[in-house]
């Protein structure tokens, strides 16, 4: 089945999740330049892609919501509290997959670096440092820390729903 029913998320809506939630752990990879200076392997392996994949997180994030919204009405309810933390924890985690890419290249270019994606130049290297591009590009890295705080959030409401409430949350985006 394709499309959500009151039951089930669909196809298309679980590929989004699962695509999007690997491409997102996968993102995370990119604290390994917090360790050594950068001269770690992590940051070493997956740096070099970070800024492609956050694109392609925003593009997807883009289209999803498209999607969802198409889905809205015959998606599963969760009711009461839960349901509107859910749909809280769920917007912030859209705002920050859709504010997040820009804020990296505002922080890259303003750093005079030029900013590639998938290896083609977007934009070319800059005169030289741009102060308020960097400052407000900051922000990445703080939405970067509360985003791991969100997924875990939502990776242990996934598992207080199955073990504890033991009800069929979890068993609709499988």
């Amino acid at each position: 089945m394709l499309h959500d029913s009151q039951q089930r998320y669909g196809l298309i809506s679980r590929f989004f999740h699962w695509f999007m939630a690997v491409l997102v752990l996968q993102q995370f990879f990119k604290f390994g330049d917090y360790i050594n200076d950068g001269e770690h392997w992590l940051g070493d392996t997956f740096g070099p892609y970070h800024t492609s994949i956050g694109a392609l997180i925003m593009l997807l994030a883009i289209i999803r919501l498209f999607w969802s919204s198409k889905q809205k009405s015959q998606r599963p309810q969760t009711e009461g509290l839960l349901g509107k933390i859910a749909k809280a924890s769920h917007h912030t985690m859209y705002l920050c997959m859709l504010v997040m890419p820009p804020l990296g290249v505002l922080y890259i270019y303003g750093k005079g670096y030029p900013v590639k994606l998938f290896g083609m130049t977007l934009l070319d290297k800059p005169e030289g440092k741009t102060e308020w591009m960097v400052s407000v590009g900051d922000f990445h890295a703080v939405l970067a820390f509360f985003l791991v705080a969100l997924v875990l959030a939502h990776l242990s409401a996934a598992m207080y729903h199955h073990f504890i409430r033991r009800d069929d949350t979890l068993k609709r985006m499988i």
